[in-house]
C-alpha cells in the first residue's frame, strides 16, 4: 500500500469516527436509539409517567421550538446540571438534539453518570418534525 493509500485510509477512518463516533459508542455502551415513532407511542402510553425527555440543544434552538414537556439542559451545561436530574435517575430518559449527534454525546454522559435507561432520539428534531412542538421556554 502506497503513501497516498495510507493517507486515504487514515483520513477516511478519522472522518467516519467524527461522523459516527458518538452513535457507535452509544451502541457499545448500552445506549439505545429510539425512533420518533417509538417516542410518540411511548408518550401516548402508560409509560409516559416514567419518561424524561431531555433536550440538550442551545437556548436559542430550544426556544425556537421543542417537543412539549421536554426539559432543557444544554449539552455544554450537562455536567453542572446532572445533580438536578438525580431524582429522575430511574426514569426512561430520551435525549434529543437537532440531529442526534449532541444527544448521543449527552446520552453517553448520562449512562456514565449512572442513569440506567437512556435512549438517543435517532435523527433528533429533524426526525421528530413539527408535531407537538412548542416555542419559548
Amino acid at each position: 500500500m502506497g503513501v497516498p493509500n495510507v493517507i486515504s485510509v487514515v483520513l477516511g477512518t478519522v472522518l467516519l469516527g467524527a461522523l459516527f463516533g458518538p452513535t457507535l459508542l452509544c451502541a457499545i455502551k448500552g445506549v439505545k436509539g429510539m425512533s420518533a415513532a417509538e417516542l410518540r407511542r411511548l408518550r401516548k402510553g402508560i409509560e409516559r409517567k416514567n419518561l424524561l425527555l431531555l433536550d440538550v440543544r442551545s437556548d436559542g434552538e430550544f426556544q425556537g421550538g421543542h417537543i412539549s414537556g421536554a426539559r432543557h439542559l444544554p449539552l455544554d451545561r450537562l455536567k453542572e446540571g446532572l445533580p438536578l436530574l438525580d431524582a429522575l435517575r430511574e426514569r426512561n430518559v430520551v435525549v434529543v438534539c437537532a440531529s442526534g449527534r449532541r444527544s448521543a454525546l449527552a446520552a453517553l454522559r448520562l449512562k456514565g453518570a449512572g442513569f440506567n435507561n437512556v435512549y438517543n432520539l435517532s435523527g433528533g428534531m429533524l426526525a421528530w418534525g413539527k408535531e407537538d412542538v412548542v416555542r419559548g421556554k
